[in-house]
């Protein structure tokens, strides 16, 4: 039997089959799917197969006539079931079907499946729904091309009157290993000489952040924000975290070994979840070192 299920948003199809599909299932059914097709446009399909026992020659004749015939009206083709041929039917009509439009998934995992389906709609959905930023944040080094970065942060700040976070990473000093021969055999360190070494290190760099944000002469509201460790590491949790609306780095422009060894700018822009704005510095462009003063 072929049944549709309550669907209310959308392009969205989706359609229960269960037990064994005979040529009179489809006589009645395709007729109806074939209006909503109509009504909808381009749809994506979820097929629910329940007690499933599969088809009548006939209704599998009917059922690959009309697969054929909206190849071009299927955007997307989400099988559900539970047994191992039923995950060889999406395998066999991805040749029909192209690369990316056809995936089976588990009962367990039909939440999964209907996620899958709604990814066109909720990224057309994000496109249009483009607001002004209201949280910025950039990362500084106090390095040319971070502090070129930093001045595309403020003017964007001041266009949005968005609110602008200076983030400065140090490093932190970590236990060193005690070596036997070629092997570690633990940590040598004094915890506490420890904490403070790494206090210092952050206090300096907090008072080297807020004389760089004096210098900046804005009318932008600018905090300072302190963290210690990888650069790139901290940056992405320290987004994570705050979740804001876009991230400004600097990166350097590299060529050769070094340019395949990458940057903290591009681990940002590969771990982070937030629009990033890279800012290339290339001095042999003319770049003005003047303007970064």
């Amino acid at each position: 039997m072929l049944q549709f299920l309550p669907v209310s948003e959308g392009n969205i199809i989706a359609i229960r089959a269960s037990g064994k599909l005979t040529h009179e299932d489809y006589q009645a059914f395709l007729p109806r799917l074939e209006e909503q097709i109509k009504q909808l446009g381009k749809v994506s399909i979820l097929v629910e197969l329940d007690n499933f026992q599969g088809w009548e020659l006939e209704a599998a004749k009917d059922d690959f006539k009309f697969g054929m015939a909206h190849l071009d009206d299927i955007e997307r083709f989400a099988i559900v079931g539970e047994k191992s041929w039923e995950r060889w039917m999406a395998l066999m009509a991805k040749p029909f079907m192209g690369p990316g439009r056809v995936r089976f998934f588990s009962r367990d995992e039909l939440q999964k499946a209907w996620d899958w389906l709604r990814e066109p709609q909720l990224m057309a959905q994000a496109a249009e729904q483009v607001t002004a930023y209201s949280n910025i944040v950039a990362g500084v080094d106090f390095s040319l091309h971070a502090k070129r970065a930093v001045k595309r942060a403020v003017d964007i700040a001041k266009h949005y009157k968005a609110t602008l976070t200076l983030v400065h990473v140090v490093p932190e000093i970590v236990p060193y290993p005690a070596y036997y021969g070629d092997s570690i055999t633990g940590y040598i360190y004094d915890p506490v000489l420890l904490a403070k070494q790494n206090q210092e290190l952050i206090d300096l760099g907090r008072k080297q952040l807020e004389s760089y944000i004096e210098t900046l002469d804005t009318d932008v509201t600018i905090i300072p924000e302190v963290l210690s460790g990888d650069a790139g590491r901290a940056l992405v949790s320290y987004l994570e975290a705050q979740n804001p609306d876009l991230t400004v780095l600097g990166n350097e422009h590299k060529k050769g070994l070094s340019k395949l060894l990458g940057s903290t700018a591009s681990y940002v822009q590969d771990h982070a979840r937030c629009e990033v704005l890279i800012v290339p510095f290339i001095p042999e462009a003319g770049f003005n070192d003047e303007n970064t003063d």
